[in-house]
């Protein structure tokens, strides 16, 4: 009389430790999905309560330190050396683009003077083949005077011969409309070579 009963276990206990179990999972996973979109909006909360960064930027691109008032001087000097090299490096393929760019530093009731002086640079340096480079040591700014000395260098390549000679400029200039070609306002009104 031996018989074999076979115990069928009951798929409800199974069932429930399964369940029991993924449940576990996704709490687990719940808490660290939390804790993820806490952190995020602690770090976004922060940001944004933060004064915005403002980059200062000259014309040129450079970085202006903000710690210091700005003095005319140096927008003068910044202005000038823009002109100078507008005006006083070119090359025979490019003097008039250079000297037509340099207008820009003109006044309009002075255009008429400055195209006419710069017409003979342009036709001298085209059939001559001359090429210009400028190197100012030193610019000085008297705002009492409005006027601008500039000394430096003057390289004058003729045909491949190159000559060197003193650069000594004396300008006067007023203040105008800022445009996108000339930010500073600052124009030419009356230019003299020593």
């Amino acid at each position: 009389m031996n018989k074999t009963i076979q115990l069928n276990a009951a798929k409800v206990p199974r069932m429930i430790g399964d369940l029991v179990h993924s449940n576990q999972f996704l709490k687990v996973f719940s808490v660290g999905a939390l804790s993820v979109a806490l952190l995020t909006l602690m770090v976004l909360i922060m940001t944004v309560s933060r004064p915005p960064v403002i980059l200062t930027l000259a014309a040129n691109g450079q970085s202006i330190d903000t710690t210091e008032s700005a003095k005319a001087e140096d927008q003068i000097r910044a202005a000038i050396t823009q002109y100078l090299d507008l005006r006083y490096k070119w090359t025979p393929q490019n003097v008039k683009q250079r000297l037509t760019s340099a207008r820009a530093f003109v006044l309009a009731k002075n255009a008429k003077a400055f195209d006419a002086a710069t017409a003979n640079v342009a036709k001298f340096a085209s059939e001559k083949a001359v090429s210009q480079k400028i190197y100012p040591d030193k610019i000085e700014v008297d705002l009492k005077q409005a006027t601008i000395s500039v000394s430096g260098d003057r390289v004058t390549s003729i045909q491949g011969l190159k000559a060197a000679g003193d650069l000594k400029l004396q300008l006067t200039f007023a203040s105008g409309e800022r445009t996108k070609t000339n930010p500073w306002g600052l124009y030419i009104t009356k230019e003299r070579e020593e």
